[in-house]
């Protein structure tokens, strides 16, 4: 795997193939066809075509076909965000992942997935899942006091600051997505 981008330059405009990588616990590794956005140190953004809709289940958020979502990767932060929209631009949700060890490269950014998720909803609801998933894994040491840890304060940074995150997504996506 190729280091982070040196900073010598601008990472390429677009790129296909670039590839998102999450670790499950348990050895699950998923992988996910992306387009880099923007790559620079410490971050990274792509786009996925939801090309099927649906919606996750549980939760008032439904997804159209042709939907795109926009990941934001952070290679310091305890979390990441997706940012759905339509396929006319309309705000679907923003999704959060409690996250550990994001790297960043030319081909890929790779992290461990940590069990937390929060749906903030174009409503300004915040919905966290999986608290309970997360309790039994730890107590079952598949997660350790650390993942734990790690988990918690993306849940403290999330809860207290998700609307700001999501200003500096709206942000990032102005300078660096072409509408």
């Amino acid at each position: 795997m190729s280091s982070e981008h040196s900073g010598e330059g601008p990472a390429p405009a677009t790129t296909s193939g670039y590839r998102e990588v999450k670790l499950k616990h348990g050895g699950q590794r998923i992988v996910y066809p992306t387009t880099l956005i923007h790559r620079r140190p410490g971050l990274v953004i792509v786009r996925f075509l939801m090309q099927k809709g649906g919606g996750p289940p549980r939760l008032p958020v439904q997804v159209p076909p042709g939907s795109i979502s926009y990941g934001y990767f952070w290679a310091r932060r305890p979390y990441n965000v997706y940012r759905w929209l339509r396929p006319d631009g309309a705000l679907i949700a923003h999704r959060f992942d409690a996250v550990d060890g994001v790297r960043i490269s030319a081909e890929e950014v790779v992290y461990r997935d940590l069990v937390l998720d929060w749906w903030a909803l174009p409503d300004a609801s915040l919905i966290e899942e999986d608290r309970d998933e997360l309790a039994e894994l730890t107590a079952a040491g598949e997660l350790s006091p650390r993942d734990l840890a790690r988990a918690n304060e993306a849940a403290r940074q999330v809860f207290s600051r998700y609307r700001h995150i999501i200003d500096e997504v709206v942000e990032l996506e102005r300078r660096f997505i072409t509408p």
